[in-house]
């Protein structure tokens, strides 16, 4: 990730003039380019003079980078195939302890994979919240019409926007604390090029970890993340039940 054309393009030869070193190559037709807060930027190429290819998104380790929504529709759909393929267990007469404790190992980690880098508005938010009741009660084979409440519904188990926000808190203030991690300089980077567009702009990581904390500017978060133990409390206080 750079500012600058000429970062990323000194960036990217660099990287390959080391893969070189140990016999190794870069695949140009594979390697993808995001451009942020610019049009028609200017080509990236590698040493042998090939172009590399810009992209509205991509698909990196099973998750879309710049689209969380995308993303999230994605987890949606898979979760929902595995929750039906399991159907006779959730019909069983297993109990209910043991179908919760099967239903987190299985479908929520396909749900949240990848979410710790989720940048959530409240409207999404709202939607995987309903989203995961629907799949508990499923789940746990309750009908809706019952009208069981949420409380007996969840249990002790808490809300999932707030496990996903106790996960995004763990991972930032786990890479903030390592400078010697390549994602540490990302955790609170601001684009120094370019301009939102008109409208509602998108929700970006730092303004969800800032709504996660409520934090006013990217100092105070890093205030925050420098001090283990304070960071431990705001994520643990995400993870209240709920009610």
């Amino acid at each position: 990730m750079s500012d600058e054309i000429d970062q990323a393009q000194t960036l990217l030869s660099n990287v390959e003039c080391e893969c070189k070193k140990v016999g190794l190559g870069i695949n140009a037709k594979k390697t993808k380019g995001l451009p942020l807060n610019t049009e028609a930027p200017p080509p990236l190429r590698t040493l042998d003079g090939t172009e590399i290819e810009w992209v509205d998104d991509f698909k990196y380790l099973g998750s879309w980078v710049e689209s969380t929504k995308k993303d999230i529709a994605v987890r949606k759909a898979l979760a929902w195939q595995a929750l039906n393929r399991m159907s006779k267990i959730w019909c069983s007469a297993m109990s209910r302890d043991l179908k919760l404790r099967f239903f987190i190992a299985t479908i929520e980690s396909i749900l949240l994979y990848g979410c710790e880098s989720w940048t959530l508005t409240e409207a999404l938010e709202k939607s995987l919240d309903g989203t995961y009741t629907r799949m508990l009660r499923k789940a746990q084979n309750i009908h809706w019409s019952s009208h069981t409440p949420n409380e007996i519904l969840y249990g002790k188990l808490p809300k999932v926007s707030d496990k996903i926000a106790s996960r995004r808190m763990q991972l930032a203030g786990h890479c903030f604390r390592h400078p010697e991690l390549c994602a540490q300089p990302l955790i609170l980077w601001e684009p120094k090029h370019g301009h939102r567009g008109r409208g509602r702009p998108k929700a970006t990581f730092l303004d969800t970890l800032k709504r996660d904390t409520g934090a006013g500017d990217a100092s105070e978060l890093a205030t925050l993340m420098a001090e283990r133990k304070i960071w431990r409390g705001h994520v643990v206080g995400r993870l209240r039940t709920t009610k």
